[in-house]
Parts: C-alpha cells; structure tokens; sequence
C-alpha cells in the first residue's frame, strides 16, 4: 500500500495517522475528532464551510437513496481508471457519503476526503470503514504533489491550479457538475419560470476531456426529504423566507435530477495555469 500522501499543513512534513492524533516528525500534532476526522486548517474559522443544519439534511437525504444513480454512474466511471494501489482523493467530499461508498466498492484503493466543513467531516468519518477525512482549504490542501491517480470533485467550488497539482502525472480528474434541468421540480415550486442551468464545466482548457456522460432520473420525495433537499442547497439561503415555508409545506414534489460526469486529464500542451 502506498504512504498516506496528507502531509502537515506547518512544515510540509509527512503526518503519521495514531488512534487520537496525526503528527508529524517535527513534532506538530493535531487532535483527530471522536469520530476519526481530523483539522489541519491553521487560524480557520470553527464556522467554516456547511453549517450544521445543512450537513445534516444532505446526510438525510443521501442516505435514503435519492442520488443512488449518480452513485452508480460514478461506480462505473471510476471502474475503468481504478487499480488496488489507486490514491483516490474526495475534494469537497461533505459528509462523505459518495467517498465512503466508492471505498467499499474498491476496497484495495485508498481513499482520501477532505472539506472545509469540519460537522461535515465528523458525519464522513463515523461512517467509513477506511477512508480519513480531514479539514482543509480548497486552496491550500496539505497534500503531496502528485499524489492524487483519481481526484474527484462533485458540485462544489473548483480550484484548478492546486487541482493540477495534487493530480498524478497520469491521473484522472473526476468532475461532477449539474446538468441544464438538475433540480427543475425544486425551481419551479421556488420560482415559478426557472432558468435551466448553465451546462459549461467551468474548467479551462488546462484540462482535457477524456469522456463525458449524462445521468438523469425523476425522483420524487416525501415531505421530508422535500425539506431535507431545499435545506442542503443554496436555494435555502437565496429565496425568500415565504417561498422556502410555502415549499415546505407541500406533502411531496416530483424534480428532475441530471448530472454530468466528465473525466478529464492534464493537458499536457498547457504550460501556464492562471490563479
């Protein structure tokens, strides 16, 4: 098995994982979480990242299944790029629900997840089996360089020059964004006439698409997972109070879901990334 590419975020120094804390041969230490998570933010905010009403609902309503398909789609997407030693490093993994799924279906990879949510982290890493989660800032992740064979990365923020770097000369980047009509049923209770989302990746020319694929299926949720979904999106802090408690309301609603899952590489024609 391959060393543990998280490194101390003080000195650059590998960290030794023990049962209660990781430290490092300078001698920085940091407190892992009952649950096995650890901080390796300097000076963040104890508030950073999902709150703890929104880690709450998303682990809700992921545990019911309702995402089960871009589960499946991400099963068969990682299948081909996989090997026993892979290194598979979750930027942004929440609360962990797609990482610590993928490690019991490739068991012999190590999987790595991190976010800057440390309530989420704590819900990630009571349920693994075997992935470490840890605190980190998308723009500075004490990690490697180069450690990462598959870096996956599923509806959250993008930071392309540190995603470069952490990425394997060879490796893959696993990248998973809404499609035009994800969440359509939610909008339309919302907003009435919504505008479809915008399909662009959002990534630059730095990196290549290798292949891409649409998954889409109606679902349709119960009063509580309804609440669960509204509360775990951005839509919970960005339409008025009414709507929200008018949506809520409701006995259940049918959405669309659609995602798209595009596995990419370094483009090796690109010199310069810009910050």
């Amino acid at each position: 098995m391959k060393d543990c590419p998280v490194i101390c975020p003080v000195c650059g120094s590998p960290l030794h994982f023990a049962e209660k804390t990781a430290v490092c041969k300078n001698g920085h230490s940091f407190d892992r979480s009952k649950e096995g998570s650890v901080n390796l933010i300097l000076n963040g905010s104890p508030s950073a990242g999902d709150g703890a009403e929104m880690a709450s609902a998303r682990k809700r309503f992921l545990s019911k299944g309702h995402y089960s398909h871009l589960l499946c789609g991400l099963k068969e997407s990682l299948r081909d790029y996989i090997f026993p030693q892979s290194t598979v490093i979750d930027a942004c993994c929440g609360e962990g629900y797609f990482t610590n799924a993928l490690q019991k279906e490739f068991c012999e990879a190590s999987f790595y997840g991190f976010d800057l949510s440390k309530r989420a982290l704590r819900y990630a890493a009571k349920d693994s089996q075997k992935a470490l989660f840890f605190a980190a800032n998308i723009s500075s992740v004490p990690v490697k360089d180069g450690s990462a064979d598959i870096l996956l990365h599923i509806f959250a923020p993008v930071n392309e020059k540190e995603f470069l770097r952490l990425l394997a000369p060879k490796g893959v980047f696993i990248h998973v964004f809404p499609g035009k009509d994800h969440l359509m049923g939610i909008k339309r209770i919302l907003y009435g006439e919504p505008r479809q989302n915008d399909e662009r990746s959002g990534l630059s020319d730095a990196f290549e698409v290798i292949s891409s694929k649409k998954i889409s299926e109606t679902v349709v949720l119960d009063n509580a997972s309804l609440c669960d979904l509204i509360t775990m999106t951005p839509y919970f802090y960005r339409t008025p109070k009414d709507r929200i408690e008018n949506a809520m309301r409701l006995p259940y609603a049918e959405t669309e879901t659609e995602f798209i899952i595009d596995i990419c590489k370094k483009n090796g024609k690109i010199k310069r990334i810009k910050k």
